[in-house]
Order: C-alpha cells, then structure tokens, then sequence
C-alpha cells in the first residue's frame, strides 16, 4: 500500500519485501494504480536469480540500442561513455574508460552498493570532478533500473551508495598569491610548455574548465582589443557544447601577457578549431591532465577550479572593480563576486586604499610654478 511521505504519497514495488522500486504522486489513487501497474510488469517479467549472469558490458550494449529514439542525443551520448570508446580500447586515446574492465566483466547480479562506491571513489582518484561522476552515476542508475525492469535483477545497487563526495580536505576557495602561481607556471613549463600555457589562461582569465574545453579560436578576436568570447561550455562527460553556467555569454578581456599564449594555441588551426587543445592535439581532458602534470603536487593543492578564484583575486587586488569582475566571471548575481571581498579581507582593503591614496595625492598635488611666477 502506499506511504504518505510529507505532502505526497510514496507508491513502492515490493520484491521478497524489499523495495526495489518508488515514486511519488500528488494522490493515494495514482500511488495505487502504480502500485498495481508495477506489479503487472514485474508478474510478467518475473525474476530469476539466474537471469542475473550476465556480463554488465553485454546488457550495457542492449539497454543502449534500446535507448536510441527515446532520450535526447546529448542524454545518449552521456550514457555511452560507460562503455569505452575506440580510442580507450585501442590504447591511443590517453584517457581511461568510465567504468573499469572488472566492472564491464562482473555479472550485473553480483553488483552491489559497495561495489558502486568503489566505483566512485577510483573516478574521483582519476581526478574527475564530483559533479562529472555524479553524471555517470546517473547514466548507470538509468541502467541498472532497466535491467529491474527486464528481470535481471531485484533492486538498482546505485541506490543502496551514498552519491560521491570530494573528499579532498580544502577550503572552499583557494587561490594562488602571484609569486605562487608565477611558480607553478615556472615549475610546469619545465616539462610541459603547453599545459604551462594552459594554466596561464586558465588563472589569468578566471573561464571554468568545461569552458575552456570548448573555445573556439574564432572565441579569441584581437581587434579592437584582445578578449576571449566565453559563449559554450562542454563539462567532462558531455559530448555535445552547451551554453556557460549562467546561460549567457560572455567577454573577458586579455593582458598584453596572454596575447603571445594564445596565439600559440591558435597556431596552424582554422577558425572552427578548439582553441585550448592538450599537447598534440585533442580535446582537454582533467584527468590526463591531472596525470601527466602531476598536479596534485605541482599545483601546490589547488584544484582546477582554484585558477579561476586566483584570477579573481588578482584582478580584485589590483583595482578592477567589483561589478566588472562579476561580469569577467560570469556571475549571475554581485553577491556571489563579493566572496571574493570576504576571503580576501584586509588585503583587499589595503589594494583599495592604495589606489585611494594614489588617485587623491595626484588631486592634492599642486602643480609646479613656472620660473619666474610667485604664488600669492
């Protein structure tokens, strides 16, 4: 029978008295008739232990085929990154599948929550992003509620993990003094000049990751003056661009120091290239960035994300104001850029009173008298 849960009532489909399956209705009655609908399927289908022997990869394969025509391209293309690409099978694509061989071979009877965790836990020791593994997990809890459906198994394993969490102990924002962050340039550039490269653009232009995976060189525009057009974002885990975070383009404009960096980037490519491309070519990828930068280490603790507060710091210490730092980072609301005000505390304040200081001394000083005038 259903459950009132709150202001709605909890219809579950129980299996050996376990509930396998939920879903909530505004009334008692639609509760019930999914109750009894759910039912139906699960007497027609039945379930038997042994349907369960089968290799994850071979269903993965059938629920894929099955899922064309029914979900949206980019919601297809997500799901089919649990299955390694060509590339990942051939060994030239640099990165690692999402789900690791001994999870493809396991039968999907024998897959369990803690199973699922430790899933999750290898991908955020990748190097991948909370936000990006929560995005497959979500692609492998649609499977898994499939294979329920057809028989195969009695209950979804993804529901029984807690969704992952970053573990790494940081602050929420940690950005890079000048002296460090000209460091960790340094320290890179040893052995790889073009991910040093990266890093400048990344902490001296404050664009988000998936932002800077999916600039185009016609993005980068030097006249009348040099700015980067921030109008797609491409998070890991998506095949497709989508407009930035806060659904809105973008300008941001470039130090006379960056020019160099990005025509380098942009060199030999045609206007519809990607712009920011990993050593060789190809798409920008975090965690073979993370790998063979060693980043971890080399970036002193930071986390990609901490370039785009370092960025913001700078930009802040060194007089630009609030509002346009808002609009250089893309930030909906001037409450969400005032953190920036807060963390910095008194050397914010000391930045602003210099400029203060400087503009109201050239005020007060009196011009110098020509030879020969006397001041009365």
């Amino acid at each position: 029978m259903p459950a009132r849960r709150g202001d709605k009532w909890e219809g579950r489909l129980k299996i050996g008295g376990q509930v396998v399956s939920t879903r909530r209705f505004e009334t008692k009655r639609a509760a019930t008739d999914w109750e009894r609908r759910q039912r139906s399927a699960f007497d027609e289908h039945g379930y038997d232990p042994s349907r369960g022997k089968v290799a994850v990869e071979v269903l993965l394969k059938a629920w894929l085929e099955k899922r064309e025509g029914h979900v949206s391209p980019t919601t297809l293309n997500t799901d089919r990154y649990l299955l390694p690409t060509r590339g990942q099978e051939a060994g030239w694509a640099g990165t690692e599948p999402v789900l690791p061989i001994w999870f493809r071979k396991v039968h999907v009877g024998m897959v369990t929550g803690a199973a699922i965790g430790t899933w999750q836990d290898g991908l955020l020791a990748r190097g991948l992003a909370p936000t990006s593994v929560k995005r497959h997990r979500e692609s492998l809890s649609s499977f898994f509620a499939w294979c329920v459906s057809e028989g195969y198994i009695a209950a979804n394993p993804v529901k029984a993990a807690t969704p992952p969490r970053d573990r790494r102990a940081r602050e929420d924002m940690r950005p890079l003094p000048a002296h460090e962050f000209d460091a960790v340039v340094a320290q890179l550039a040893e052995t790889n000049e073009v991910y040093a490269d990266l890093v400048r653009v990344l902490g001296r232009t404050g664009i988000r990751w998936g932002e800077a995976r999916a600039i185009l060189v016609r993005d980068f525009v030097e006249v009348p003056m040099p700015v980067l057009h921030v109008v797609r974002n491409q998070p890991e885990g998506t095949a497709a661009a989508k407009t930035p975070k806060s659904g809105r383009g973008r300008r941001v404009p470039l130090p006379d120091a960056l020019v160099p960096v990005l025509r380098r980037f942009a060199d030999g490519k045609s206007p519809e290239d990607l712009l920011l491309t990993r050593p060789g070519g190809g798409q920008l990828h975090r965690s073979m960035f993370v790998r063979r930068t060693g980043w971890s280490e080399v970036g002193r603790g930071r986390t990609l994300h901490d370039l785009r507060h370092t960025a913001a710091c700078e930009w802040i210490l060194r007089g630009v104001p609030l509002t346009t730092v808002q609009a250089w980072l893309g930030h909906g609301s001037i409450e969400i850029t005032a953190r920036y005000l807060h963390h910095l505390g008194d050397s914010a304040d000391r930045s602003a009173l210099q400029l203060l200081n400087g503009v109201s001394a050239r005020r007060a000083r009196p011009a110098r008298p020509a030879t020969g005038v006397i001041l009365g």
